[in-house]
C-alpha cells in the first residue's frame, strides 16, 4: 500500500510539474517588468511549437506583452512580441510577415 501511494504521489507531481512548464508568464528584468495576469494581454506564445494550429484559445487576439531598451553598453534588450498569437501564427506559418 505504501508502495502504491508513492507512485501514486510522483505521478501527479510529474503531471504538475509538466503542466506548470507550458504555463510561464512574461519575463523581464527591474527596467522592464512584466505585467500582471489581468487579462490585458495574451499568454506568452511559441507558433513554432504549433505549425499545424491556427490559435483559437480565449485572448489568442489579444496582444501580447514586449519591453525593450538600450543598455550603457549598447545592447538593445527585448522582451516579449508585441503581436498577437494569431499574427505570430500566421506570420511564420502563412508565408508572409503580417505587418500591413
Amino acid at each position: 500500500m505504501k508502495r502504491y501511494a508513492f507512485v501514486l504521489f510522483f505521478v501527479m507531481f510529474a503531471a504538475i510539474q509538466a503542466h506548470s512548464a507550458d504555463n510561464n508568464w512574461y519575463v523581464g528584468d527591474e527596467r522592464c517588468p512584466p505585467p500582471k495576469d489581468d487579462g490585458t494581454y495574451s499568454a506568452p506564445y511559441k507558433a513554432l511549437d504549433y505549425p499545424q494550429d491556427y490559435p483559437t484559445f480565449f485572448g489568442a487576439d489579444k496582444p501580447g506583452w514586449s519591453c525593450s531598451y538600450q543598455r550603457e553598453d549598447g545592447v538593445i534588450v527585448q522582451y516579449g512580441d508585441s503581436r498577437t498569437p494569431q499574427q505570430q501564427w500566421l506570420a511564420l506559418w502563412a508565408g508572409g510577415d503580417n505587418e500591413n
